[in-house]
């Protein structure tokens, strides 16, 4: 018999552990100090850091135009990144940091007799390259980190231990599943084993629909040079994000050394797999704070600092977030548009095309 937590008990206990983040802000926060570096949000700092935002969607579109240029699928750029900005948009809203927007970034992409297998298959590439391409940094701040703050052995044994496993983990991934895309297939041969008892019919379909998922994804990486260009892009994405931090940081110490931000910068973005694992909100609410909180504290950056960061940095991201729902709103409106304006009226229409 299977166990699990309901629904509302989840919701409960995210929404006690939010309180409690609260309610230690409120008892530890010197609000003269908060309210002084609230008044370095200005309109110029906001719109610095959109701007670092809008580039990081930027060169997240171009990553992933190249991908849909190797599979065949051309609709042009700006296609590319409001598709991508929607689903960015999605994935904010859900409790996981990375995932959750792929299925809408899918739909207002496609177009036409597009295949979704393809399309899908794009997207997986585009999200492993996304994840994969912050170790660089995670792991150059990992150990800014050990030098400037000189964490306990076990800090260190444990975080070590952590981005060791992740990191071999994802290059393990690397060679198998995308130098033997079979590998895929036989992943999925063994999950639908019980379906296969239920359905016979249903797991055949499964396991057929997933090699074919497997031969396009082969093939999209086929080109090396495209696939190689695609993870620098990936990377570039990470500094960008770094240099964003680093922006943050001089809008609330502007007299700091500029080589201090820069390495606390590292350190800083280095705890988003942190934030990865914590999340357990829509936006990762709470889970964002509270790691900022952790990492300011160690680096001697202070408490108010850790929750004006988050502040601007979310100003940033929720532009974008709002820029993505505004655009599937436009884009289901084009829709419905398109094949009627009720669903009597499609239904109605499709009975007389029937009926010709």
């Amino acid at each position: 018999m299977k166990l699990g937590i309901p629904r509302w008990a989840k919701i409960a206990l995210e929404a006690v552990l939010l309180g409690l983040l609260v309610l230690f802000f409120v008892l530890v926060l010197d609000f003269e100090d908060v309210r002084g570096n609230i008044k370095r949000i200005t309109l110029q700092a906001a719109l610095g850091v959109m701007g670092f935002q809008l580039a990081l969607q930027l060169i997240g579109a171009f990553q992933w135009g190249l991908i849909l240029r190797e599979a065949g699928i051309h609709r042009g750029p700006w296609q590319v990144f409001w598709a991508r900005l929607s689903g960015f948009s999605v994935t904010y809203l859900t409790p996981s940091l990375y995932f959750g927007g792929e299925p809408v970034r899918a739909s207002v992409y496609k177009s036409g007799a597009m295949s979704y297998r393809r399309l899908y298959a794009t997207i997986a590439l585009d999200k492993y390259i996304e994840i994969f391409t912050k170790f660089p940094c995670i792991i150059a701040g990992f150990a800014i980190l050990v030098v400037l703050a000189h964490p306990s052995i076990v800090l260190v044994a444990v975080s070590g231990a952590v981005l060791f496993f992740l990191l071999v983990f994802f290059i393990l991934l690397f060679v198998k599943v995308f130098a033997s895309p079979g590998l895929i297939v036989h992943f999925f041969r063994r999950l639908v084993r019980p379906l296969a008892r239920i359905n016979p019919r249903a797991a055949v379909k499964v396991i057929r629909a997933m090699k074919e998922f497997a031969r396009d994804l082969a093939e999209i990486i086929g080109q090396r040079r495209v696939f190689y260009l695609a993870m620098l892009s990936g990377v570039a994405v990470a500094v960008v994000e770094v240099f964003q931090t680093c922006f943050i940081l001089g809008v609330l110490d502007p007299s700091g050394s500029g080589r201090d931000r820069l390495l606390h910068s590292f350190v800083i973005f280095a705890t988003v797999f942190i934030q990865a694992l914590v999340g357990l909100l829509p936006g990762n609410l709470g889970g964002m704070e509270a790691t900022h909180l952790a990492i300011f504290n160690v680096l001697g950056l202070g408490t108010t600092r850790s929750l004006v960061y988050t502040i601007i940095l979310r100003i940033g991201q929720m532009s974008m977030v709002l820029l993505g729902i505004l655009n599937i709103v436009r884009w289901r409106l084009r829709r419905a548009t398109r094949h009627g304006s009720t669903p009597g009226e499609r239904k109605g229409a499709d009975r007389n095309r029937t009926d010709a």
